[in-house]
């Protein structure tokens, strides 16, 4: 998907939605909870679905057996839908495991020629995070290993993949203990999360904490909120060098094709516009007042006694919409609580003080974008009121809790 246009592959025919897609995992799940639920009904068997596979179990005779399958598969022709199926089979392989219903056993599956590969253990990540892959292997191979014996077969390539990375780990078959889970009651916690490199000498988990305990002593009346239990520290890595070169790529990449289509439009005289005012001398900015994206200031500058106060807002639209909708705020009483700027301006009105507004654009920034799951927008406005208060007097402290407004349009209900 790209500007809310679909994009099918090559030498395809009909809508193909990938099942690996954000949209397209949506997609599938919708049918194959729909089409399942009414096979459940009709046909005896148990069915287990991941995504685009799906496994299904029955006591039925091969003769009854190939004759669900065909009637599955006429299902989802009345659905316009394709399924490939593979029936009586006793021995499966189903994402990562392998069932025998001859043996009634199972055990991990890798397919063939696969080469496994862990972070080796004198790479540059946190030292929690090596420590754990070989405990977290062993814990894994042992949950979709039935027995000892099955884990054993399975277990030398994962054993010789720890090995070249360094690990002196032994994997052994430990089963699964079954103990009743205890329902902890989950607290409010803030994380911070440093990257970690082994190049700084410097304990940042233990100065942060320090921090804590020195700025929110016990008779402190915010003690209770941060604290050493609602304040944890988990160190985060940095991406990799392939993940380097493929977002600089990506970032190229992108920047080609939105080049590449402005060309294309040139000849469209209303894209090329950066101001749509009557009166040019009128425009806000200055004949820029079209750029989408931005974090604006409006000085309020008081004509009696000079003093000018700040506001910061921002927009994933064109300014000059934001400002059709600040002026409206300013004419209609009813809408004098939308903002803080406009609750200014309706005081000085109502105590007759003359004044005038001036605006300008302090940045622009992309918005949330649900790949990376950040809204640059929202950080940068909350960033400049945190650490530019001159830049800011009129908003307030309780802006920087409020959540992210652009986030829902990613929402496929809203699509």
């Amino acid at each position: 998907m790209q500007d809310k246009h679909m994009w099918l592959k090559t030498a395809t025919e009909g809508n193909v939605i990938s099942p690996n897609e954000v949209f397209g995992v949506v997609i599938t799940s919708l049918y194959q909870i729909e089409i399942w639920a009414v096979m459940w009904k009709d046909l005896n068997i148990n069915v287990g679905l991941y995504r685009d596979d799906g496994l299904a179990i029955t006591n039925a005779t091969p003769r009854d057996t190939e004759n669900i399958k065909k009637e599955i598969c006429r299902i989802f022709n009345n659905n316009g839908l394709r399924i490939t199926i593979e029936a009586n089979k006793q021995i499966i392989d189903f994402l990562d495991v392998t069932f025998n219903l001859n043996r009634s056993t199972y055990q991990p599956f890798t397919k063939p020629n696969t080469s496994l590969q862990y972070v080796h253990r004198e790479s540059n990540h946190p030292p929690t995070t090596t420590k754990n892959i070989p405990a977290g292997i062993n814990k894994r191979l042992s949950s979709l290993s039935s027995d000892k014996a099955s884990f054993d077969q399975a277990a030398p390539p994962y054993q010789k993949a720890l090995d070249e990375s360094g690990y002196h780990y032994t994997l052994k078959y430990e089963p699964a203990k079954t103990s009743k889970r205890k329902n902890r009651q989950r607290n409010n916690i803030l994380w911070y999360n440093p990257p970690f490199s082994k190049n700084t000498s410097t304990n940042i988990g233990h100065k942060f904490l320090a921090l804590v305990d020195k700025h929110f002593p016990k008779d402190h009346k915010l003690r209770k909120i941060f604290n050493r239990n609602t304040i944890k520290i988990s160190y985060s890595c940095m991406n990799n060098t392939k993940q380097i070169i493929d977002n600089h790529n990506k970032r190229i990449l992108t920047a080609s094709i939105q080049s590449d289509d402005t060309a294309a439009t040139a000849t469209t005289i209303d894209n090329n516009k950066t101001c749509n005012c009557r009166q040019k001398n009128t425009c806000p900015l200055d004949g820029n007042c079209l750029q989408p994206s931005v974090i604006y200031q409006a000085s309020v500058t008081r004509k009696d006694n000079n003093t000018t106060e700040t506001y910061i807002g921002l927009t994933e639209n064109d300014f000059k919409t934001r400002y059709r909708n600040h002026t409206a705020s300013f004419r209609h009483a009813k809408h004098r609580n939308s903002t803080e700027l406009s609750k200014h301006i309706w005081t000085l009105k109502d105590n007759n003080i003359d004044h005038f507004i001036s605006w300008r654009i302090l940045s622009s920034h992309s918005p949330y974008n649900s790949s990376t799951k950040r809204c640059n927008l929202c950080l940068k406005e909350k960033f400049l009121i945190i650490c530019r208060p001159e830049l800011s007097t009129l908003n307030k402290r309780n802006e920087l809790v409020s959540s992210c407004r652009h986030r829902s349009k990613a929402l496929l209900r809203n699509n």
